[in-house]
């Protein structure tokens, strides 16, 4: 029922006209059955996706130029969001995508500064496995999407902007969320050490040590469900010295608690729980939708 109401909803609503203004474009979005939860789930969905991916799961001449912004892995760069996924660099020796993805967090693992924070091994693993089924989920949706909508159309022009429907907001909020761990946890003992920290620019801050003392650390919101941040007065051009309190104190979610890593049978249970339960149908269409449009 889900898929059909889909069906007829992009055929009705994909027309093609002078261009959508922000203020039309939730509504526009809700007829074509995209979820109100769009912007954080998309955000979450490409935050890590490479060129090679894009090419294996939605779409194989993707350039370089492909549009779809993501985190950028090297967390020590001043660049927070890279403008277009980027060639990873997998091992094409390989010739199956989970040996080149095993392979590139392995030839990273000792590199404290890529990907994420506080992860060990098996955690980032974890994680990129995750993401992997992730698109693989959305790909069989992306699929129909590309047969029944238009590129040209409302639909496409709103979920491609960016910076008015908060994909980019929420992409940039990824990645403070990971470069500094419980950021948005409300707890004030270690948001202060972050600011204290970035204010020295030295080498004591230490991303090792606050895990430790306060066991925080950035998790997946793997769920459909929650409420929506509100990013007024939040200007993301802004550097991270200049944001860390804004993002402190305006933005709270109660996020970045986590003791348990992938170190044991028994802690992985409690990973595996979490991994299948997924992102749910409505999160792989709106991934669906963004990719088909950004990409076509």
């Amino acid at each position: 029922k889900q898929w059909y109401q889909r069906r007829v909803a992009i055929t009705a609503g994909g027309t093609v006209g002078a261009g959508p203004t922000s203020k039309e474009c939730p509504r526009i979005l809700d007829a074509a059955g995209v979820s109100k939860m769009f912007a954080p789930m998309v955000a979450h969905s490409i935050h890590s996706l490479t060129l090679e991916d894009i090419r294996y799961f939605f779409k194989e001449d993707a350039t370089e130029e492909n549009g779809v912004p993501t985190v950028n892995m090297d967390l020590m760069s001043d660049t927070r969001i890279l403008p277009n996924a980027p060639l990873a660099g997998y091992d094409e020796d390989f010739s199956t995508q989970s040996m080149k993805t095993f392979d590139l967090v392995m030839r990273n693992m000792n590199r404290t500064w890529w990907g994420l924070t506080n992860y060990n091994t098996l955690d980032k693993l974890t994680h990129a496995f995750h993401m992997a089924e992730v698109w693989d989920s959305a790909a069989e949706q992306y699929r129909l999407v590309k047969r029944l909508l238009d590129p040209e159309s409302d639909i496409c022009g709103c979920a491609t902007n960016v910076a008015e429907n908060n994909v980019l907001n929420y992409l940039n909020l990824m990645a403070f969320k990971i470069k500094y761990p419980g950021i948005t946890s409300g707890n004030k003992t270690l948001t202060d050490h972050y600011l204290e920290s970035r204010e020295r620019r030295s080498a004591d801050f230490d991303l090792y040590d606050i895990e430790s003392r306060y066991h925080m650390r950035y998790t997946l919101t793997l769920s459909g469900e929650g409420s929506q941040a509100d990013f007024d007065g939040i200007d993301f051009d802004l550097s991270d010295i200049e944001l860390l309190k804004d993002i402190a104190e305006k933005l709270v979610d109660d996020e970045g608690v986590v003791t348990v890593h992938a170190d044991s049978a028994e802690h992985w249970e409690v990973w595996r729980k979490k991994m299948k339960h997924g992102m749910g149908e409505s999160a792989y269409y709106d991934l669906a939708v963004f990719m088909f449009c950004m990409l076509n």
